[in-house]
């Protein structure tokens, strides 16, 4: 075999290595599908104003600002719509389907430890603040799910980057 065919034989083989696995495909397009989600969510709550601000408990001076036709809520709201879509954008770009952006494995665990520390933070609210509502309960035990998500993504999408690295 030429020298050629093996550097285009090697850069094949180095190339299908950089290939996500099936499970950590898996949780990286379902992390971004919860990032989606929740950009999609915050949108909605913008469009439909104070009710929806209550209702998905952003609270009551929320909520008042924008019955009062503030712009404050929406602002706020959309700085969490764009940061659902750069989340999603990273763990879409860690399984392959976007180009990589800067810092992708720190942004990943980043995005995930927001997650996952919003959702445990559940644990020591429940000896501390009594009573707590099912809504506080509720949004943190879906908050710790999605976090458990994103965790898994990071850590199979690490675990294959750092043994490429070898």
């Amino acid at each position: 075999m030429s020298t050629t065919g093996q550097r285009n034989g090697q850069k094949a083989q180095d190339s299908s290595s950089l290939k996500a696995t099936r499970p950590e495909r898996f949780f990286l397009i379902a992390a971004a599908a919860c990032d989606g989600a929740i950009a999609v969510l915050h949108v909605y709550i913008i469009s439909q104003g104070a009710w929806a601000y209550r209702w998905f408990g952003a609270g009551e001076a929320m909520a008042t600002m924008a019955q009062e036709g503030s712009w404050i809520p929406a602002l706020i709201t959309s700085g969490i719509v764009v940061a659902a879509l750069v989340a999603a954008a990273y763990y879409l770009s860690a399984a392959g389907l976007l180009p990589k952006p800067p810092l992708l494995r720190l942004g990943l665990f980043a995005v995930a430890a927001v997650y996952t520390l919003r959702g445990a933070f559940l644990f020591p609210a429940l000896l501390i603040i009594r009573p707590i509502s099912p809504f506080d309960v509720w949004t943190s035990l879906i908050s710790l799910t999605i976090g458990l998500i994103h965790l898994a993504g990071a850590g199979l999408y690490w675990r294959r980057s750092r043994n490429r690295a070898r």
